[in-house]
């Protein structure tokens, strides 16, 4: 099973560009990408195992010369249950009363 972690980083406007080439020569990357809006970038990286996860994040937040301190970190929980939705109940049109 695998461990995967998305980076939103906030990158100078002008230097974003080069950073995502960077980042996609990394090894343990599998998604660079730009989002309009701040934080502008994303990156997902993906490991065996959380511990090689963490040697690989590193690397990725040591490459970036530009990053402002706006970074989160989504770590992915690959062992959690997955979410199943259930069915409506009954289809009522928005706004119809509502009979006891």
């Amino acid at each position: 099973m695998s461990a995967r972690v998305y980076m939103l980083l906030d990158i100078l406007e002008d230097k974003y560009a080069s950073a995502l080439q960077i980042l996609k020569t990394i090894a343990g990357v599998v998604i660079a990408d730009t989002l309009e809006g701040h934080p502008n970038t994303l990156v997902m990286l993906e490991a065996p195992d959380r511990q090689r996860l963490v040697e690989l994040m590193m690397p990725v937040l040591g490459s970036v010369d530009h990053v402002t301190e706006d970074v989160h970190l989504l770590v992915s929980q690959a062992d959690r249950p997955k979410v199943r939705f259930a069915e409506p109940v009954s289809a009522k049109p928005y706004g119809a009363p509502v009979m006891n």
